[in-house]
């Protein structure tokens, strides 16, 4: 995980430097192609800033193992879950050659999914003892190599961080994980329509790193993890 952050961040550092020490005078850049690399190819009309607005659907898949105030394993456990989302991608696509180009690419999906897990004592517990957890918002940065096949048309592959924020129930300890990262991986394809305007979808994996988890009531611990498949499809602008 760290090894991408440090990845993400060289990359940040060089589009910045590296665009501003080419174009001199900010006003002056060529926003398609800030380093001049297209050469007249198809990348060039690829490239440049964008943003749109993304729908998706996801399989997600949550499971852990634990044990209970006796040190006593419980059984493994998983649960899973299909729901949509809608929310915004943003980024730039950097030509570096005639069909080839990276991008730094960010995302936003608001969320208040809500998981409900009874610990054991069943329907009738009135100590407070069910797990419940809200994912909140989503957010995920990603470094985005892409060929373009024809004018109108590239492929991509992403590799990037997703962070998804937690909230948890009463019943769990102070200091619980309030967030997950994950590792995600991701293929697609975009098509511009005309100058501006494209639609692009995408496949994709997010595996997040296990939590700890800790009940106040019953003593019980445990840790968990994550994995989402996802779709997309989307409608931008780039500039």
């Amino acid at each position: 995980m760290n090894s991408i952050k440090k990845m993400l961040v060289a990359l940040f550092a060089l589009v910045m430097t590296g665009t501003a020490s080419s174009a001199g005078d900010l006003r002056n850049i060529n926003l398609s192609d800030p380093f001049n690399r297209a050469g007249g190819g198809a990348s060039g009309s690829q490239g440049g800033p964008y943003v749109s607005l993304q729908g998706a659907m996801y399989g997600a898949t949550f499971s852990g193992s634990g044990k209970n105030s006796n040190a006593e394993a419980l059984s493994d456990a998983s649960l899973g879950q299909v729901f949509g989302s809608m929310g915004v991608n943003f980024g730039w696509a950097i030509p570096l050659g005639d069909r080839l180009l990276l991008g730094l690419d960010l995302s936003y999906q608001p969320g208040d999914g809500k998981i409900k897990v009874d610990t054991g004592a069943g329907d009738s517990d009135t100590t407070g003892e069910d797990v419940e957890v809200t994912a909140g918002d989503t957010r995920g940065i990603s470094i985005m190599p892409m060929i373009a096949i024809s004018d109108s048309s590239a492929l991509y592959f992403k590799y990037g961080v997703t962070h998804v924020a937690l909230t948890w129930n009463d019943e769990m300890t102070a200091g619980i994980a309030s967030s997950m990262l994950a590792d995600t991986l991701a293929v697609g394809s975009r098509t511009v329509l005309n100058d501006r305007l494209y639609l692009q979808t995408e496949f994709g994996v997010s595996d997040f790193d296990p939590i700890n988890i800790h009940t106040v009531t019953s003593g019980s611990t445990g840790t968990a993890s994550a994995e989402n498949v996802y779709g997309a499809f989307s409608v931008g602008i780039k500039f």
